[in-house]
């Protein structure tokens, strides 16, 4: 029997925290989606509280990732992780960042703290 995926929304200000549980995947996608959708656009910043998943599976990170990015793209923004909970904070933006990479030496990265900043 699987824990199926259960989430509630809390908006506080400009702020709204997605709780997330069970076990998450592509399937729950949509669902998520819609939750943020009805989200005010007075709010400026997401956080998914991941807390009560079972388990952090490569399929609900995939999944996280999709809702972030959507979340980005339907509110013009960016969004950052971290690794103590994710974050997704809109910042109005008028032309694309350009990656920079000066000063980075490639050898010295952690692929872990990569992955952090993506």
């Amino acid at each position: 029997m699987t824990d199926r995926m259960h989430h509630q929304l809390e908006i506080v200000g400009e702020t709204a925290t997605l709780y997330v549980g069970g076990t998450l995947g592509y399937d729950d996608v949509d669902a998520l989606i819609q939750a943020c959708a009805a989200i005010p656009s007075r709010v400026r910043t997401l956080r998914v509280d991941l807390h009560s998943l079972g388990q952090l599976s490569a399929e609900a990170t995939g999944t996280v990732r999709l809702l972030l990015s959507h979340w980005r793209e339907s509110r013009h923004g960016e969004f950052r992780l971290t690794t103590s909970h994710m974050l997704a904070t809109l910042r109005e933006v008028t032309d694309p960042p350009v990656p920079s990479r000066v000063g980075w030496n490639v050898s010295n990265v952690n692929d872990a703290l990569t992955a952090t900043y993506l």
